[in-house]
């Protein structure tokens, strides 16, 4: 599994599993990651949330 950049906030570069990413950033334990298309901001660029409680209540086409 590959690994993701990322900035923590104290300026120091690192490399996670994808995994350990969401974690991060929910805590707010970096600055940024990075995408095949570029640098993620957390405070500027939209991030998808993996919240399961969402406001959605339709039917869970993905699962299927």
């Amino acid at each position: 599994m590959r690994e993701v950049s990322v900035v923590y906030p104290d300026g120091m570069m690192g490399m996670v599993k994808p995994h350990v990413l969401q974690g991060l950033i929910e805590r707010d334990g970096i600055v940024k990651f990075q995408r095949s298309d570029g640098w993620v901001y957390l405070d500027i660029d939209p991030v998808r949330s993996l919240d399961r409680s969402s406001s959605y209540h339709g039917t869970e086409r993905r699962l299927n």
